[in-house]
């Protein structure tokens, strides 16, 4: 945007078409292995119990030890053999990973962080070669998904339904905020998305009645940050609630009342509390925002997975009650993982129907003295936004506002908790295996970005068995 490209085409501010194509699969590709990373390496053990006759991995590191509760797979007497079988597509799953990066690596140059993706396209060029292990890479990757990851989501909600799926309640478990905003992603040859952008209220339990869910346009410009609560200086308000294009993050340790380095991303139609919204990012809110504004890419899927669960009425309308919980944010993980795959098969074929002169991936166009830009976009965890100002061609203003930021905020100035802290509320923490679990799986569900920067240890290097969690 700030470069003045306008689209995907052949005119001189417009991005080539093959350049497009090559972003979606790098994208898709990347995602992909997030999802699948996250559901077996992540959370996986969160509903696996790894001390039973027989395990494969018990006592073994990194496995062990782990907190292993009464209602784990493998803990209940018939289930060892499903156990076993999903610690073995645990194992499966890391060369799956590997595929993936691979597959992405031929297009990309190196994954994770990969150098391609600049204004302008892609540098890199599209070979025969190239495409054919593409090809080969998600022919494995897509059969992984259809026939394991896919039925392994199905056999865990089936087991953990009662206490996980509980999204027909008005406070399912974990259902947190129930409010969901994606920016969208994997543009099409016009520039619209596959993956649409929208914002939607679904606090009601009624989504098809009266007072049926709706989706609205998404606008960027109702973006602001909170940071009240936040380890940043206020200056007497004048930084509090900005748009991340004019957003300051100065850091003030000991600030009083700050709990977080997060800020408080909000989606604000105006400067009301009651307009004031706490938005999930993340394949939960794509998929819902798809379902409901009839994307028929996210329908069919999501209708069919449900039904394959034999565990909701599709006909009550109770299936969109019931995603909005711990389960349904791994089921919106397994099913989006699908569509992307089966996408990419067809930005395959658009690469491999490249000429000499349709082949461009990449068009260059010099650095602007003086402008600014947006780019969003959805990565594996949620929307995620980047503003940049520029001033005698060098960056003047760069502001993130990153999927754990709206996931994991704290409260905002209105006092409205971030999604994590509304998904908490009302677990019953204890100061066990049980009570660790269950605050977990919960959290976990979200796909932090944090989850390898944060560990419980005590000076000796001990594990530490006693840990607080604030109700303020």
């Amino acid at each position: 945007m700030a470069y003045g490209y306008t689209g995907y085409g052949t005119a001189a501010t417009e991005i080539p078409q093959q350049g497009r194509i090559l972003r979606n699969l790098i994208e898709g590709g990347d995602m992909v292995m997030s999802h699948i990373t996250h559901f077996y390496h992540l959370t996986a053990l969160d509903y696996i119990n790894t001390n039973f006759v027989g395990c494969p991995i018990s006592g073994v590191a990194p496995w062990w030890p782990k907190d292993n509760t009464a209602d784990m797979v493998g803990a209940t007497a018939g289930l060892t053999a499903t156990a076993n079988a999903l610690i073995g597509n645990y194992v499966q799953a890391l060369n799956i990973r590997r595929d993936a990066h691979e597959m992405c690596a031929w297009m990309s140059g190196k994954q994770p962080c990969q150098p391609t993706f600049i204004p302008g396209g892609v540098t890199n060029v599209v070979t025969n070669e190239m495409t054919a292990a593409v090809t080969a890479k998600l022919t494995t990757i897509r059969n992984f998904i259809d026939n394991t990851y896919i039925p392994d989501v199905k056999t865990v909600a089936s087991v953990f339904s009662g206490n996980l799926l509980a999204g027909t309640a008005a406070n399912g478990v974990g259902a947190g905020c129930k409010k969901y905003l994606a920016y969208g992603i994997f543009p099409t040859s016009t520039g619209a998305l596959t993956l649409s952008a929208g914002f939607l209220n679904a606090t009601s339990d009624n989504p098809s009645g009266s007072n049926s869910w709706s989706v609205s346009a998404f606008n960027q410009a109702n973006i602001k940050e909170h940071i009240t609560y936040s380890f940043y200086e206020n200056g007497g308000g004048a930084y509090d609630k900005l748009h991340p294009s004019v957003g300051v993050t100065t850091p003030k340790i000991g600030k009083a009342g700050a709990y977080s380095w997060l800020k408080a991303p909000r989606y604000a139609t105006d400067a009301t509390s009651g307009n004031t919204h706490v938005c999930e990012v993340g394949p939960l809110a794509r998929v819902l925002v798809n379902y409901v504004a009839g994307n028929t890419t996210i329908t069919g899927p999501v209708n069919t997975f449900l039904t394959d669960t034999g565990l909701i009425n599709l006909g009550a309308g109770a299936c969109l009650n019931a995603l909005r919980s711990v389960l349904g944010r791994h089921a919106a993980r397994a099913i989006e993982c699908k569509v992307i795959a089966d996408a990419m098969q067809g930005w395959i074929t658009e690469l491999g129907a490249a000429t000499a002169t349709s082949g461009q991936t990449y068009k260059h166009r010099n650095t602007p003295k003086q402008a600014t830009g947006y780019g969003l976009t959805e990565a594996p965890r949620g929307a995620l936004g980047h503003w940049v100002g520029i001033k005698g061609k060098k960056i003047s203003h760069y502001q993130c506002v990153v999927p754990t930021t709206w996931n994991g905020s704290p409260k905002d100035d209105f006092g409205q908790a971030g999604p994590i802290e509304q998904a908490l509320n009302g677990t019953l923490v204890t100061d066990d295996a049980t009570g660790r679990t269950a605050v977990g799986r919960i959290v976990r569900s979200f796909d932090p970005c944090i989850a390898c920067a944060v560990h419980i240890v005590s000076p000796d290097k001990e594990k530490v068995t006693k840990f607080e969690i604030s109700n303020k």
